[in-house]
């Protein structure tokens, strides 16, 4: 009956966990870093004309917006469809940054870099059903 070591002696059965721990420990380790990295990631775009910027996180969230003189010669609708494609864009831009730092950290084939990247397409942006007015 080789049972769940394979026949393995005890000391082999040892140094495998040993093996296996160390490894489990420094992707331990990387993801901490990953995900210090990834927090950090700001991401800033400005419209085709430079008209208005925003600042986003890796998450998507909106921290800043600013806007020129010729954004609000921009009407109330034109303004606010032009932040809503711009800020799209800075999340999107964003959330493949985050995603090539996992990557870069596990490889491109790791199973949490494909979740991210899942979630990252989940979230993308769709333009069906709003409407500006």
């Amino acid at each position: 009956m080789s049972g769940f070591f394979g026949g393995a002696t005890p000391g082999e059965v040892r140094e495998r966990l040993a093996r296996e721990l160390e490894q489990a420990q420094q992707r331990a380790a990387a993801a901490a870093g990953v995900r210090a990295d990834i927090e950090a990631v700001r991401e800033r775009l400005s419209s085709p004309r430079r008209e208005l910027t925003v600042v986003v996180d890796a998450s998507g969230r909106l921290l800043d917006v600013g806007l020129t003189e010729a954004a609000l010669q921009l009407g109330p609708a034109a303004l606010g469809r032009l932040l809503v494609e711009t800020a799209n864009k800075a999340q999107q831009a964003a959330g493949e940054r985050a995603a090539r730092i996992a990557a870069e950290a596990f490889g491109e084939d790791d199973p949490a870099v494909a979740h991210l990247r899942s979630e990252i397409e989940e979230r993308a942006p769709k333009a069906d059903g709003i409407e500006y007015r």
